[in-house]
Parts: structure tokens; C-alpha cells; sequence
């Protein structure tokens, strides 16, 4: 499920306005910016700049424009961290809005996670140093964001009880709902089902009173049903938030109608998880009228008829439909300054390529495969490996497919039908008489980098788009 909620529509859920953490969250004023060090002087000055982005708006103005050119953001990060761990204590050139911000695009942009979870982990000792429950909220569910992105969902349980161990105000206490949704997640993920089926039940039971919130919590221990494989069940409580959504007549007409298209796409990739494709299907054909523009859904749809060998014309043609729309928005985004470049999806290429695979056009398949395959940032997914073989293997070319199904089990499962896929690619490696190679275990993080337990309490005593 993800951060589906903005903080504004999760405040409601116990009355903290979001004017309220904000006014709170500007006490802390932006800190006198230090003189920089040798080196690239404009960018250092830039990046103490973040240090003034004060508030929600002006934080994500100043994470797209460094985040849009990936070689800068990738210096930027490189170079923020340098200064912030060459000062010592008080003396850190980032206050929270310069270390939240370019702890966002350590971690969205450059993908340096290392550098992502320091330059957070400041965030939040600043947050807490002026006791804000906004700003400790904002850290703390970014930091949050970026263990489960890494799949280390024992440090995201962990991040998540230190800050509801946390003590300070009213507004802390009630932000505390929004990271024990966090912790439902992170426990489904790391399979301890009944615990995380007790958080979101908890949740759940809290809310049911309030029609703009109370969807949420249902989705939530769908999430967990889903995690535990428990489809059907997974199913019944995505449907339930769906009623509960028609029926919220006080929250924003807009808003509903959108909390409605994010669950049944949800929904959609539930029941294709269930073996639905049928219905699966009907989702994704209301939100293509619905949403006729919107390329990820006829993508989808004509990704999920391809790999199920159905309507593969149609398929096709929703496919080229879905690339066109994203080049025209990404083409769009550029002239607005949003982006620097415009690149095709590796999704939906991949997308392509795979319907021709399976309408037996495997030379016009392959290339477009293996583009897929060569994306920097989407293509190190084990699905897209595994096309990449199959397609090679039905070209006769066995040990090219051989190399390219052993580099897919190098890759992280992404879900749970890669964990299913895993074994898939194995079977394959076998039957072509190899034996598939074991995808190492990550390090383990060191312990000794920790937030201390009690960092952000009081002296007597931080959406994942």
C-alpha cells in the first residue's frame, strides 16, 4: 500500500491540523550558513541554501531541482556529506530542512543509501533538538521509507518503536498513528502476521468513526492479508475500504474519486495475485475510461493479458498506446523545467517487447528486452532478466539465455511473485543442466551507527509519492 495518504489527510484521523505542526515546525529557524570549504563553491552554496526551505512546498521545490539531474544530485549528496560529517556536533552546516532534503535525494536520486540514512538520521536530531512533531514525523517515515526500499524491515520496526517511544507534545503523541501504519507494514514484510494484523485491527478500530480516514486502516490490514499470501481475505478488505470510500460524503469530492482509482489498481494487482485475470482486467478497464490519459494503466492491462497469452493484439495496442503518453507527459515535464531528459520506461518497454515474445516475434522482441534490461534504474529487476532468457532460449541461443537467467537471481524480489519467479528461473537453470547461482546475502548494517533509543525526547524525561 505504501504512504497512501497525504499528512494532511492523515492529521485528521485525531484532529492535528496541519497548521498547527507547521506553525511549530518554522521555530526552527535556518541556521547562519557556513563558509564553504575548497572545492566546487557554487554547489556548496547551493546546497547550504536547503537549509532555508522552510515547510512542505519549498522542500519539494528544492528536491526536484536537484533531484532531475541525477549526476548532479549524485555530486550534490556526495559533496553535502563530506561537509556534514567533517563538522562536529552543533556545528553541522545542515540544519533539519538541509539534511531532510538532501537525504530525500541521497536516497530517491542518487540511490546512495549509505549517505541517505546519515544525512536523515541528522534530520531527525535536528527535528528533535526544537521538539517539532512534524518535522520528527517527516524524518522519521523517511527514514522509514528508505529501510523498506532496502528491504531491511527489522531497522524499519526498529525506527518505527523508537518514535512511538518517543515523549513531547500533544501533536508527537497523536503523529504516532501515522508511523504505527509504517510498523503494521514493515511487520507484514517480515512475515510476523498476527502482530502486524493487531496493529492495523488496532488502527482500524480507532478510526471507524471518521468516514475520511477509516478506508485507510481497512486497506492496511489488507496489506498485511496480502503480504501473507491470504488473497482471498486480502480481497474482501480492499473491496470493504472501497465501500467505506463511497461512503466518506464529507471528504473532497476529488479526493475520494482518487482514494477510489488507487484501490482498485491495488485491487487490480491483487486479484492477478489471486489468479483473477478477469477481474483484474474490469479494474484496470474502469480506470482506462476513467482516465483514458493515464499510461500505467493500459500498461498494465496489456501487460497482464500478454503474460496470460489473452487479447495479445489488443495488448499490444494498449502497450504503444502507453509509451506515447508517457514520452508526451515526460516531453511536457521537460519544458516546464520538472526534468532534464526524456527517457522511455523499462516497464513499458519491457511491456512491448514481452507481448511480442509471446505473439512468437522474438527478433523484434529481443532488442527491446534487452533495453529493458540495461536500464540503470529499472532494469535490475529478476522479471525482466527472465524475459530476456526466454526470449534468447526461444531463439535457440541457450547459453546467452543461461547468463541472462543467472544474472535475473542476482536481483532483489521486489515481491511476492518474485519469490514464486525465483523458483521459476531456478527450474529453467536446471533443466538446461546448470545449477543457478545463490544471490548473496546484503552486510549487515552496523549496529554501532544507530539513532540512540531516546534521541528526540523531551529533556525532562519524522507520505513512501
Amino acid at each position: 500500500m505504501g504512504r497512501a495518504v497525504t499528512w494532511r489527510l492523515r492529521a485528521a484521523v485525531l484532529g492535528v491540523g496541519l497548521a498547527v505542526l507547521a506553525g511549530a515546525a518554522r521555530a526552527d529557524d535556518p541556521k547562519p550558513e557556513a563558509k564553504p570549504a575548497d572545492g566546487d563553491e557554487a554547489l556548496k552554496a547551493e546546497l547550504l541554501k536547503l537549509n532555508r526551505a522552510s515547510g512542505e512546498e519549498a522542500q519539494r521545490q528544492a528536491l526536484i531541482g536537484l533531484a532531475k539531474d541525477k549526476e548532479k544530485a549524485k555530486k550534490a549528496v556526495a559533496l553535502g556529506l563530506k561537509l556534514q560529517q567533517a563538522a562536529k556536533g552543533a556545528d553541522k552546516p545542515f540544519n533539519f530542512s538541509g539534511a531532510y532534503v538532501l537525504g530525500r535525494v541521497a536516497h530517491l536520486a542518487a540511490r546512495d543509501y549509505k549517505a541517505a540514512e546519515v544525512l536523515l538520521r541528522d534530520a531527525a536530531e535536528a527535528a528533535t533538538a526544537v521538539e517539532s512533531a512534524f518535522k520528527m514525523y517527516q524524518a522519521y517515515d523517511a527514514l522509514v521509507d528508505l529501510y523498506m526500499d532496502q528491504k531491511r524491515y527489522a531497522d524499519a520496526v526498529d525506527a518505527c518503536e523508537k518514535f512511538v517511544e518517543l515523549k513531547g507534545s500533544p501533536q508527537l503523541e497523536n503523529a504516532k498513528v501515522f508511523l504505527l501504519e509504517r510498523l503494521a507494514q514493515a511487520k507484514a514484510r517480515l512475515g510476523q502476521t498476527d502482530e502486524a494484523l493487531k496493529v492495523a485491527e488496532g488502527l482500524a478500530q480507532l478510526t471507524a468513526e471518521n468516514e475520511e480516514v477509516a478506508w485507510q486502516f481497512v486497506q492496511l490490514k489488507g496489506f498485511v492479508l496480502r503480504e501473507a499470501g491470504k488473497h482471498d481475505q486480502a480481497v474482501e478488505a480492499y473491496l470493504d475500504s472501497l465501500d467505506k470510500l463511497d461512503a466518506a460524503k464529507k471528504m473532497d469530492p476529488k479526493e475520494r474519486e482518487a482514494r477510489k482509482d488507487g484501490t482498485r489498481y491495488l485491487l487490480s494487482g491483487l486479484y492477478v495475485d489471486a489468479g483473477d485475470v478477469g477481474k483484474a482486467a474490469r479494474q484496470l478497464q474502469t480506470l482506462i475510461k476513467k482516465h483514458p490519459d493515464n499510461p500505467t494503466y493500459k500498461n498494465d492491462l496489456g501487460y497482464i493479458w500478454a503474460d496470460h497469452d489473452q487479447n495479445l493484439d489488443e495488448a499490444e495496442k494498449l502497450i504503444r498506446e502507453a509509451l506515447d503518453l508517457d514520452k508526451k507527459r515526460k516531453e511536457k515535464a521537460k519544458e516546464e523545467g520538472r526534468q532534464d531528459d526524456v527517457t522511455e520506461s523499462a516497464a513499458y518497454v519491457d511491456s512491448l517487447g514481452w507481448v511480442l515474445f509471446k505473439k512468437k516475434k522474438y527478433e523484434d522482441a529481443l532488442p527491446l528486452l534487452k533495453k529493458a534490461a540495461a536500464d540503470e534504474d529499472e532494469g535490475n529487476h529478476l522479471e525482466i532478466w527472465d524475459h530476456v532468457g526466454d526470449c534468447l532460449a526461444a531463439l535457440g541461443k541457450k547459453d546467452e539465455a543461461v547468463e541472462a537467467w543467472q544474472k535475473g537471481l542476482t536481483m532483489d524480489d521486489l515481491s511476492r511473485r518474485d519469490v514464486d519467479r525465483r523458483k521459476k528461473v531456478e527450474a529453467k537453470l536446471r533443466a538446461a543442466g546448470v545449477e543457478p547461482k545463490v544471490k548473496p546475502k546484503p552486510a549487515e548494517p552496523k549496529k554501532d551507527a544507530e539513532p540512540k533509543k531516546d534521541a528526540g525526547a523531551k529533556k525532562d524525561k519524522k507520505d513512501r509519492d
